[in-house]
């Protein structure tokens, strides 16, 4: 079955990245369809959402120059998805970071968002198909058609769809598309807030001072106090993991941990129920660097498949960019 009416672009992946570049490009005039296999452990349901390129150490890497070219999109971006959808993104200026000896820094732009909300929001106007992208054929002289199943392990054929460029936002389960994309688990907690205060007003976006390992951070967000995180390589790839939530079982060493860090961080957060473990796969490469541009093979490129994935943990602070990023690709205009 071919699924009536030829988009303009399809977009594999419906996660941050995805949802964020879908919802630019209908912006800017395309039509866009979304197709997402709804798979526990996608990066973004458990995503901080802080937008610190200070706090990531990016200054004087290649990341620095998109994170601060996000960081002065996500206000309007914000407003933009708010408006169009009604739903809260929660995006709130500011971040303190402690300093090693003590102290605290501030950096102009910093901010922190609800990745749950923008995904939400991004999708709202978008038709959304639930289903699991298993190949990409090019068409003949220009195109891609894009096969699918139903995503449930039953091998159920969904349908296959012809459009003009395939945006390629896969996170995690990129691999399965010949690209150098590897699983990372991150594991972080939520806290509930007894009381009747907004857990973002409660406990504003804070990071703690560098130290060797993991990143420390915590921060108030409409579903409650956020403590991350951590990081592992997954045992299998990404594809391997069964659609099942069970097959998501937290780490107690990571655990322990995390309770450490909320001692440290916000030793006044009020008592009250045991914190949610939230866990996603992060989509790394093994440069670290994210894949925003055409297909690295040349069949798929020419057909029109641009890929963005890869963004590690730095899938909301860099999501503006690569939409932006895709677009212009698509369009043929410099970036």
């Amino acid at each position: 079955m071919t699924v009536a009416g030829t988009p303009d672009v399809i977009v594999v992946g419906g996660g941050l990245i995805g949802a964020v570049t879908a919802f630019t490009l209908g912006r800017a005039g395309l039509r866009v369809t979304v197709l997402d296999a709804d798979r526990p452990g996608a990066a973004w349901r458990a995503a901080a959402g802080l937008l610190t390129p200070d706090g990531e150490r990016l200054r004087g890497t290649p990341l620095h120059a998109p994170a601060l070219s996000s960081l002065r999109a996500w206000p309007e971006l914000a407003r933009a998805l708010e408006a169009a959808s009604g739903v809260n993104v929660a995006y709130r200026p500011g971040v303190t970071r402690l300093r090693a000896g003590g102290g605290e820094d501030r950096t102009p732009g910093e901010a922190s968002l609800y990745p749950p909300g923008v995904v939400q929001a991004a999708r709202h106007a978008l038709p959304v198909v639930r289903a699991r992208v298993t190949r990409l054929t090019p068409l003949p002289g220009a195109g891609v058609r894009v096969h699918a199943d139903a995503g449930d392990g039953t091998g159920d054929r969904v349908g296959t769809w012809d459009a003009r460029h395939v945006i390629l936002a896969a996170g995690a389960w990129s691999g399965a598309f010949g690209l150098p994309v590897q699983a990372q688990w991150g594991q972080a907690h939520l806290h509930a807030v007894p009381d009747q205060r907004s857990p973002d007003q409660h406990c504003p976006a804070r990071y703690g001072p560098p130290t060797p390992g993991f990143s420390r951070y915590l921060l108030g967000r409409p579903d409650g106090v956020y403590v991350g995180a951590t990081a592992r390589p997954a045992r299998h790839p990404a594809d391997s993991h069964p659609a099942d939530p069970a097959c998501l079982r937290p780490d107690r060493h990571a655990d322990r941990w995390l309770r450490g860090v909320a001692r440290q961080l916000a030793p006044d957060l009020p008592a009250g129920p045991g914190p949610r473990t939230l866990l996603g796969l992060r989509p790394v490469t093994p440069d670290g660097q994210p894949i925003v541009g055409p297909h690295p093979d040349p069949r798929l490129a020419r057909a029109g498949v641009i890929v963005a994935t890869g963004h590690g943990r730095h899938g909301a602070l860099l999501a503006p960019a690569t939409a932006q990023a895709a677009l212009h690709l698509l369009l043929g205009v410099p970036a």
